[in-house]
């Protein structure tokens, strides 16, 4: 069961990871910042850049990108209209970023929290939007998706991992809502999330068209 557990979450984290690198569209040329924190998105997408450097969103190095990738779930409030800002001013190329969105279908925001007090309130796909435009950005592509994924891995770094399975439980038996939608698979809970990825340039650039436009 052990061996099961992992192998779903290794697996949903590996495709989680491809799309993200798909989309943002890598070149043997470019020279790529992340500031993603992961060590896994860093090994999934050095392959395809010629230079990679990694940073924190509060100490981003000089100089200029031709791709950023960045998520932005763990900077809080309008920090993240800088973090966009910032990101727009050294990159002269793509920036693309990655978050959760809150949806109407379920509003996982206090959950993902009690999971993981550092990260910051999730927004919904408008607000995401605004933020991209209040740093003086606009959004040339995007990819909105859900993914399902296996709950006791998310679990293993959890603030208070007993209290968030005892709310899902109790949502699987008729009880309120959590945002987090579970469903037993087998005899195992799994929950969803629904992400977002932004293609951003700043709005002072010119337009332009790359490859097919994504659906």
């Amino acid at each position: 069961m052990l061996h099961s557990r992992s192998q779903a979450h290794t697996t949903t984290t590996a495709c989680h990871l491809r799309r993200l690198v798909n989309f943002a569209e890598p070149r043997r040329d470019d020279v790529c910042l992340d500031v993603s924190g992961s060590s896994g998105l860093a090994s999934a997408i050095r392959p395809w850049v010629g230079e990679l450097t990694s940073a924190a969103a509060g100490a981003l190095p000089s100089g200029t990108f031709t791709l950023v990738v960045a998520p932005l779930g763990h900077v809080r409030g309008d920090d993240q209209v800088g973090l966009v800002h910032d990101l727009l001013r050294v990159c002269g190329g793509r920036v693309v970023l990655a978050d959760l969105v809150r949806t109407r279908a379920g509003d996982g925001d206090r959950i993902e929290r009690l999971r993981d007090p550092a990260r910051s309130r999730m927004r919904t796909f408008r607000e995401l939007l605004d933020v991209v435009e209040r740093a003086g950005g606009r959004t040339r592509r995007m990819d909105v998706f859900t993914v399902e994924r296996p709950i006791e891995p998310w679990l293993a770094e959890a603030h208070d991992p007993d209290r968030i399975r005892r709310e899902l439980t109790d949502e699987l038996d008729g009880g309120p809502p959590t945002g987090a939608r579970p469903r037993l698979i087998g005899a195992e809970m799994w929950f969803t999330q629904s992400w977002a990825y932004f293609a951003v340039e700043p709005t002072g650039r010119p337009g332009r068209v790359r490859g097919r436009p994504r659906r």
